[in-house]
């Protein structure tokens, strides 16, 4: 949603649906209002600046409503200043854009936040299913707990009426059978509960023997008899097998070793605590392991001693899978936020950055003009060194431009490799024969070591010729007066290595991961004073991978230089007429 209609904002209205995005364009903060309540848009680009109401007020508004107040805002203005964007982020907005509008830069800002807001939304959604899960499961659980403590009034209840009729018994016989038939129905009905109960309810003795168990439990751990008289376990019962019963087993012989001793000792913390305890165990299945919630307990005798422990265990790992699931989801979301932060971050440092490189040659060129037009008669040594500077900073600027056309290029998969056998001897000895001025007026010295020069890879002499030209420049730059710089080419197997190495400054074990990122310039004392864009080793990485190869760096710290190594693969050998090998092969000479 857009705010008034200039030509501008019509036009990225209309590229914007050519995109296949929905688009509706309000003319100022109030229609604004109206649409977001009406249409209920996934996104809304506002501007600044509008008839009546500003953007920033309109942003409030749609923040304070119910029905909007969840729709990410993107500001789209001219204005630039610091305190425009703070306080289009303090009004509510996700992010601001400044005018020119770059339609890439937008549409990557607007899926970006799309898909945030689609991962929030599920993320939510999710949660409140979850919250619903475990409040049922809550309610029954109390439910159980409940039933429970009624079974155990029932069965005092019926203990109390077995006492007195057993003290009729001689002269009842018939009181005696009725009472004992109450006693069964109370225990068919304790075991028809328990059976018919999601989670597996046991009872076992001081000495960890099994005297009561329901359906769930037997189904998944009790043993079966085969014919032949071994056991096995199994989570279903076939029809062609005997039951053994489970009753007067311990953990030992249900359960491994480890499980089965952990089992025994949280038992005999309960019956020393003489209270229930709860705890999480994990049991082996069928289907792999379980993770179950134990509420035990002990059951006590008419002298309150105990001699039985009960137990009630729910299966929680559907519960656990979901929480671990939902803490992958946050993880992920969080780590999307951070890195489009961080290439948000990466974008306005190097438009900051391009903007100086850019101005700082110009204003060079257009200095020199100014004085040589408006001075009378200049003498021809003043002429000559204006144009010797025009001439240079006009190069410098026709090379950033060049710069920013290569990754242009690159990022839009444009660059047309011209490939032939190319030698890389040659190719680093014309990079060096060009840079050699440059390194001696800064009294930096180069070494050459060829210990193969007859090794051609198949690429484009041209690209080839630009990574060697950005390494080896970088290292002169990089290295001050007296040092030394290093180049040696190496055939290994397959492949053809060139090393290039200073004693420069060197990179620190933070930054050296990210040397060849798009953007990233180290952020220190001194190579704040190189000039540069950061995009030098970015596109010395796409060519050499282009080329089939890897390149890398190499560094042990700041102030101890460092080393590029690129492997490119080599043409494959044709077998000619045996010739005597270069005279400079395997030598090195300085330069």
């Amino acid at each position: 949603m857009v705010d008034d209609v200039p030509e501008s904002m019509a036009s990225t209205a209309a590229q914007l649906e050519e995109r296949g995005f929905r688009v509706a364009v309000a003319q100022d903060g109030e229609d604004a209002l109206e649409r977001a309540e009406l249409l209920s848009p996934d996104l809304i680009l506002l501007d600044v600046l509008m008839p009546g109401m500003n953007g920033f007020e309109t942003c409030r508004r749609l923040k304070a409503s119910e029905n909007t107040r969840g729709i990410p805002v993107i500001f789209m203005t001219a204005l630039e200043e610091t305190a425009h964007k703070v306080a289009g982020f303090e009004a509510g907005g996700v992010d601001y854009v400044v005018k020119p509008l770059e339609l890439d830069e937008v549409l990557v800002r607007i899926k970006t936040h799309l898909e945030l807001s689609t991962m929030r939304a599920e993320l939510e959604a999710q949660n409140v299913q979850l919250r619903r899960e475990i409040e049922e499961r809550q309610r029954l659980e109390a439910a159980l707990r409940c039933a429970h403590d009624k079974l155990e009034r029932r069965v005092e209840e019926r203990t109390a009426e077995l006492a007195a009729a057993n003290d009729l018994l001689k002269q009842e016989n018939g009181e005696r059978k009725r009472a004992e038939e109450t006693l069964r129905e109370s225990q068919g009905m304790l075991q028809a509960i328990i059976d018919n109960s999601a989670a597996m309810v046991y009872v076992k003795d001081l000495q960890g023997r099994y005297l009561l168990s329901n359906r769930r439990f037997r189904q998944l751990f009790q043993p079966t008899v085969e014919s032949t008289g071994s056991i096995e376990s199994t989570e279903s019962i076939k029809s062609t097998k005997s039951t053994e019963s489970i009753v007067g087993m311990t953990d030992h012989d249900l359960f491994p070793p480890e499980q089965a001793e952990t089992f025994r000792s949280f038992d005999r913390r309960v019956l020393e605590a003489q209270e229930p305890l709860e705890t999480e165990e994990v049991v082996p299945q069928g289907d792999g392991m379980h993770t179950y919630i134990s509420v035990k307990c002990p059951l006590f005798d008419a002298e309150g001693k105990p001699y039985a422990v009960c137990a009630i265990s729910t299966d929680i790992t559907e519960r656990k899978r979901a929480e671990e699931e939902r803490e992958k989801l946050l993880a992920s979301e969080q780590a999307a936020r951070s890195r489009a932060e961080a290439a948000d971050r990466m974008k306005d440092e190097f438009l900051c950055t391009l903007g100086h490189e850019l101005r700082t040659p110009l204003t060079s060129i257009l200095g020199w003009a100014h004085i040589l037009l408006r001075t009378d008669k200049p003498d021809a040594a003043r002429v000559q060194r204006g144009l010797e500077v025009i001439e240079r900073n006009g190069m410098a600027e026709l090379k950033l431009v060049e710069t920013l056309l290569d990754v242009s290029a690159i990022l839009c998969g444009k660059v047309d490799l011209k490939r032939q056998p190319v030698s890389m001897a040659e190719v680093i000895q014309a990079i060096i024969d060009s840079v050699t001025p440059a390194s001696e007026a800064k009294d930096v010295c180069i070494s050459l070591s060829l210990r193969s020069a007859t090794g051609r890879v198949w690429g484009d002499r041209g690209r080839l010729e630009q990574i060697v030209s950005n390494l080896l420049s970088n290292a002169v730059k990089f290295t001050p007066a007296g040092g030394r710089v290093a180049v040696s080419l190496e055939e290994m197997g397959a492949k053809t290595q060139l090393r290039i190495s200073d004693t420069g400054e060197g990179i620190s074990a933070d930054f050296l991961p990210h040397v060849f990122d798009k953007f990233r310039r180290a952020n220190s004392s001194t190579t704040r004073w190189h000039s540069g864009l950061g995009l030098g080793l970015s596109i010395v990485q796409d060519l050499v991978r282009m080329h089939g190869g890897e390149v890398r760096a190499e560094s042990a710290g700041e102030g101890r230089g460092a080393v590029f190594i690129v492997d490119l693969p080599l043409m494959p050998v044709v077998e000619e007429a045996a010739a005597p090998p270069p005279a400079d092969a395997g030598e090195a000479r300085s330069v």
